[in-house]
Order: structure tokens, then sequence, then C-alpha cells
């Protein structure tokens, strides 16, 4: 099976936008439409998952299809994009299966999750469409154009400090833009935008904020427990945090107890929140509160996750 290519004149006079990993969250789609002030001169380009997991998928669904009628409206199709949803119509359906698994312009490609090499026409679409750790997995010669992906929330390649911002990998000239939406506690949605040549993003989240009254420095030499690494084990108990063992490094760290599970297997495994990385603030910073504990919180600063504390320190 052939993968479904379209092509794209993307004119260096307009601005790109590129969206990816919506999940039918549809008002925070249409707050970061505003927050970049999207209008019909530029080009927008949506990276595929436009519904499943979210809060309202049929909307949004709805909404994509409505939009996509501009002329500088473009949609790929992502692992989540299935027609096999009760509540869709035949035209949503049909609408789905004709999303193409590429998209290719003059200086970019777009795909859900990643393809092998510039051969577009030999792709499998479903590697372009579920492959997982494309910016870190592909060990090919760079890209002879930028290859956008969304499908891999960012923060699965951040094994120092935890970021949901996108990522450009020059030398493989890849840039990831999942910023974990839905996915992740800490999530939020990316617009990654090219203009004359130039890289620039903006992000938006629904998590509360609240104004920093005490400064605190950052820490150096973190360990951050992305999802192919998150298997630990138990060093010592505790009320609200608990100390664990990183298995892959061998570190320790305090982490919520709510946000430790156990796989199929019985091995202990760390969800949310698991890093050492304490965030610089100063008075007057506002920041993203993930969760709130009894001397500190977790929160995100420009993107970037950590503990911030807040109160005595035992």
């Amino acid at each position: 099976m052939q993968p479904k290519i379209a092509r794209l004149h993307v004119s260096s006079s307009k601005r790109l936008i590129c969206i990816s990993d919506i999940h039918g969250e549809l008002d925070l789609f249409r707050h970061l439409l505003e927050k970049v002030a999207f209008c019909d001169d530029d080009i927008l380009v949506l990276l595929g998952d436009i519904f499943l997991k979210g809060s309202r998928c049929h909307d949004c669904l709805k909404y994509v299809i409505e939009l996509s009628k501009k002329p500088g409206v473009h949609v790929l199709r992502g692992n989540c994009d299935i027609t096999t949803e009760n509540y869709l119509s035949e035209s949503e359906k049909l609408w789905l299966d004709a999303l193409p698994h590429i998209i290719e312009s003059e200086k970019f490609i777009f795909v859900h999750a990643g393809i092998k090499g510039m051969n577009l026409e030999e792709q499998d679409p479903n590697f372009c469409m579920r492959n997982d750790a494309f910016i870190e997995s592909y060990d090919g010669p760079a890209f002879d154009k930028w290859v956008i992906v969304g499908h891999w929330p960012v923060d699965n390649c951040c094994h120092a400090i935890p970021c949901q911002n996108p990522i450009v990998n020059s030398e493989k000239r890849i840039i990831n833009i999942d910023g974990g939406n839905v996915i992740r506690k800490t999530g939020q949605l990316n617009a990654f935008m090219v203009y004359d040549d130039k890289f620039s993003y903006e992000s938006v989240d629904k998590l509360p904020t609240v104004i920093i009254e005490q400064a605190q420095d950052g820490s150096k030499g973190t360990l951050h427990v992305t999802w192919k690494e998150h298997f630990i084990e138990i060093a010592e108990d505790g009320a609200e945090l608990i100390n664990v063992r990183h298995l892959a490094s061998g570190r320790t760290l305090l982490m919520p107890g709510s946000e430790i599970w156990k796989d199929a297997e019985g091995r202990y495994c760390a969800g949310a929140m698991a890093t050492d990385h304490f965030l610089s603030v100063k008075p007057g910073d506002i920041v993203s509160v993930v969760k709130s504990f009894s001397d500190r919180i977790f929160a995100k600063i420009n993107g970037v996750c950590g503990w911030i504390y807040i109160g005595h320190r035992s």
C-alpha cells in the first residue's frame, strides 16, 4: 500500500503555522489560533490526531473539516484519526479516509510520525502515522528538507529537564512539535511557525496559574524519567513523595506516589512528575501549576517543567 501524498506550495511571503495532536481539544485549539492571530493569509498545516482522547472530539473534527475548506489549510492523517467511531457520519469517514499521509513543499515534509528516507512514494503509511521516537531513533543521513512531525510528545526526548516545547534537530533536519496535549499532565498545544526562514512557536494549555512570590535558583545536572526508561524501584516510602531509584541511571529522586504504577509484569513504573529538576523563578513570574504539595508545587514556565518550593523545607 502506497502512502497518500499531497504537494503544497509555501510562498516565502506567507507565514507557515504547524499544529499537531489536537486530540479533540477544540477550545484549546481555537485559543491557540487566536493567540497566533491566524488569518487567511497564513498557511496552516495540521499534522494529524485531530480527535480521540480529548473533551470535544466530534466538535473538533467538524470544526477542522470546515476549516479545511479554506485554501490555506491542509490536514494530515494521524494514527488516532480512525474511522471506526460510531458517532462519525459517512461524509466524515470519507473525509478522514481521503487525508494524505505526507504533505511535501519546497522546503518541508509534513508527516504525523516519521518517514524512512526521502523516497516518499515508497513509505509505509502505517510507519508514517505510528513511528515512535522518530527524532531520536532515525539514524540515516540528514534529510534534504526539514521533516516536521508530531505524534511523540517531545518530553520523551528530554532526559535531563522535562520540556514540552518543539525540538529542532538541525543535524537530522527533523522538527518535533508535539507538546503532549491531553497525553501529559504537563502537556500543551504548540503552534510551530516559519516566516522569512525564521522559526518560532507559541503554546497554550489548560493548567491553572499562580504568581511566584519568592525567588528560587534552578538546579543543574538533573534527571527526567522518560517513557521508554520509566522503570524504577522504591528506595524509601513517604507520605506525599516517595524516594525512588531510576533503574536506567541508578539515580534516586522524589516523586509523587500517585504517579507510580505497576505494569503487567509487576514492575514499578514512573508516570508524571518524575524529575529532580527545580525551576529557576523570580517574584512576579507566572507559572502553570500541575499539582500542589505541602511544601512545593510541580509547575511549568515557558514550557519547562519542574519543582518550586512554596513553604517550609523539611
